[in-house]
């Protein structure tokens, strides 16, 4: 199994709570500080990933640190 990951790059504010604190693994910082999906993890671009399941908690805990929700994990 894998855990999914997509970000509503639109709508997220370049915080860098996902990217900078709680999971800098599957997260990145991209150029216009939006975050990203890391490329080893990106599925098609790079609002849309998948991860291994044992990144299912660090994934989670960026979703939850999201201060405009615009991250959704999901198995």
């Amino acid at each position: 199994m894998t855990v999914s990951i997509e970000i509503d790059q639109d709508g997220c504010i370049q915080c860098g709570r996902c990217y900078n604190d709680e999971c800098p693994n599957i997260f990145k910082e991209g150029d216009d500080g939006t975050s990203q999906i890391a490329e080893q993890y990106r599925d098609g671009s790079s609002a849309k990933g998948q991860a291994p399941d044992d990144m299912l908690e660090c994934a989670n805990k960026a979703a939850d640190a999201c201060p405009v929700t615009v991250i959704t994990v999901s198995q």
